[in-house]
């Protein structure tokens, strides 16, 4: 008789997305395990996935997660030879904590005890500065409201405007604090023209700039 009781490493939580990081997870940064760069920040108030409704919704906290490999979620320290965790001494909390069998523990302490990037960062570093500013000018929260209400041409305005200004300040902000390009996920997140992949609206380079328009496709 087969065992349900157990993981069969099959990979498909892995392929799902990296786990978002919990308080418990703080010395796998600090000691090198997981590096900055390799996390990528989901704002509160903007779309993300979530395992206890199965649905894409506004999340509440900021979460840092680990990044994904090329352009899609399946987590970056997964190995497709052998379906195999190339960190598993060192993997995170939600990795150690989950039965696939039996989620609902772990479905049920969702959003608690996240890690932000306030957290990784030390209090006197002038780019949490930076980070405040970007959240003040470009909440995820509101982007949220305005691609989900877009529908005349002031609302499309707005949005264009939104997604125009993120753009300016991480290239301000790039320019001033002088951080590579491999740490702008975890700095500032997810630029909002990628989070328009699937909503029907794209962004498109323009004259030195950007425009938004319907996807025609």
């Amino acid at each position: 008789m087969t065992d349900i009781n157990r993981c069969k490493q099959c990979g498909t939580c892995c392929r799902k997305g990296g786990p978002a990081l919990r308080r418990d997870d703080l010395y796998l940064v600090r000691q090198g395990h997981i590096r900055h760069d390799q996390l990528v920040t989901i704002r509160r108030g903007e779309m993300g996935y979530n395992p206890a409704t199965a649905r894409l919704e506004p999340v509440p906290v900021e979460l840092l997660k680990i990044r994904g490999q090329g352009s899609g979620w399946t987590c970056l320290f997964f190995a497709d030879a052998g379906n195999a965790c190339t960190i598993y001494e060192n993997r995170p909390a939600t990795c150690r904590i989950l039965q696939c069998w039996q989620p609902e523990d772990l479905l049920a302490t969702i959003y608690q005890n996240t890690l932000r990037r306030a957290d990784l960062i030390n209090h006197h570093d002038p780019i949490l500065a930076e980070i405040d500013r970007h959240e003040r000018a470009c909440s995820g929260r509101l982007f949220t409201e305005l691609l989900s209400q877009v529908g005349g041409t002031e609302d499309f305005a707005q949005l264009t405007e939104l997604v125009r200004a993120d753009l300016v300040i991480r290239a301000e902000v790039a320019k001033t604090a002088g951080f590579p390009l491999e740490m702008e996920m975890f700095i500032l997140g997810r630029p909002f023209f990628k989070q328009l992949a699937g909503s029907g609206i794209e962004c498109v380079a323009e004259g030195g700039g950007i425009r938004l328009q319907r996807d025609k496709r």
